[in-house]
């Protein structure tokens, strides 16, 4: 689509000179997927006397609507940090660095072991989506269409399959030349493949990069013999989607064509595809990539949003803590807490945040008695990793870790 191009990064505030009308649609692009994902406020907004200054919120991606193209960068690349400007040079080495990202972490599936090292990358949010898709459904179409017996129902001049008698006293009472049918057919045309259909359709017609395009065509020719639905009517159709285990290779292309069709926002549901989103929540992204460090670091299985207690004991409020990370050692009892934040030399550690942390290894020693209880903070940085510590007033050991999220491409 022919859209204005607008290139910003996280948390960064950047006046626009857009008129109301598209402000609007931008804004309620963003308050449909915020209402969808279940969030406490849109991923976008404008703020200002005059609604004119942007600002972004910790989602990397795109939003499409009302004539301009969105896309937000993350905020940890010293450049984008330094002046705001994303150079299209600077979008490609973001763009790289996102997908070894997305690769290391294993955030929700979107990208394999390996599948990062290509020569012909993504350099935006558009072609990254089209990119991811179009890889997972050239692989599996590799393997062959999914097919399936499909309930069919027909008035027909000769009985095919079963006679609906029902339908044949009632609709066609008295007509011996019409037949009410019902019959199972084996089709390519199914829920599941006019959902994939539905999506390459979508993205390709956004995307910019000539192996995904491709890819993309690729597909939709050997969807020929599948209906082509609207968005809303393809998503709808996919919640009759029997899964089983000969289907079950598909779940990961589902999962990323309903990501992208249910990205449509409002306009979805009246038919039009004048609106897009898709977004990534960075806090939910480092949080993958903090576990596969720990992992790698301390060689043993994490647990993720461990459950340590509660802060009252009262039977109606109890107010559960549940660590992002939790393990053990022999003799110790691990709590780490993942901040998505550049620190900063002033309000660094957050005091919020030491209180936290603090609680939670307090829980921790309960649950786990004669252990000593040690935490850790770990936040992103695109420098060399290094550790700080320091001690707890109530002598718990307290590790301060820079995690790198920048990968060396040299």
């Amino acid at each position: 689509m022919n859209s204005e191009l607008f290139r910003l990064c996280e948390h960064q505030r950047v006046n626009v000179s857009w008129s109301h009308d598209t402000r609007q649609a931008v804004l309620d692009a963003a308050t449909a997927w915020q209402e969808a994902h279940g969030l406490s406020q849109p991923p976008l907004s404008f703020e200002g006397l005059d609604g004119t200054l942007l600002r972004a919120q910790q989602h990397v991606g795109v939003i499409e609507a009302g004539g301009v193209c969105v896309e937000i960068y993350p905020k940890l690349d010293a450049g984008l940090v330094k002046d705001g400007q994303v150079t299209d040079q600077r979008a490609a080495t973001v763009m790289k660095n996102l997908l070894w990202l997305l690769e290391e972490s294993g955030h929700e599936g979107l990208i394999d072991a390996g599948e990062a090292e290509v020569e012909e990358s993504p350099d935006s949010i558009c072609d990254l989506l089209a990119w991811l898709f179009a890889r997972r459904l050239r692989h599996q179409l590799g393997m062959g269409l999914a097919q399936e017996y499909i309930g069919m129902r027909d008035d027909l001049p000769l009985v095919r399959g079963r006679i609906d008698f029902a339908r044949q006293s009632t609709v066609h009472f008295g007509r011996p030349d019409v037949i009410a049918c019902s019959w199972d057919e084996f089709t390519p045309d199914t829920p599941l493949a006019r959902l994939l259909r539905c999506a390459a359709e979508v993205l390709l017609d956004r995307v910019l990069l000539p192996g995904a395009a491709a890819d993309l065509r690729d597909a939709l020719a050997m969807f020929d013999e599948v209906e082509s639905l609207l968005p809303h009517q393809a998503v709808a159709a996919a919640r009759s989607i029997r899964w089983s285990r000969l289907n079950a290779r598909w779940r990961p292309c589902h999962d990323l064509a309903l990501a992208v069709l249910t990205g449509q926002g409002r306009e979805m549901h009246a038919g039009s595809s004048g609106s897009f989103v898709f977004l990534i929540d960075m806090n939910r992204l480092f949080e993958d990539y903090c576990l596969r460090w720990l992992e790698k670091t301390f060689h043993q299985r994490i647990e993720p949003q461990k459950r340590l207690g509660t802060l009252l004991v009262a039977p109606d409020k109890r107010i559960a803590q549940d660590a992002d990370f939790f393990w053990l050692t022999p003799n110790e009892t691990w709590v780490g807490d993942a901040k998505y934040k550049i620190p900063d030399a002033e309000n660094w550690p957050r005091i919020d945040d030491l209180r936290q942390l603090i609680c939670y290894g307090q829980l921790a020693q309960r649950l786990h008695t004669g252990k000593l209880s040690r935490l850790m903070i770990l936040h992103p940085t695109t420098t060399k990793e290094e550790e700080e510590l320091m001690e707890t007033y109530d002598g718990q050991t307290l590790r301060i870790q820079g995690v790198r999220v920048i990968r060396d491409f040299g």
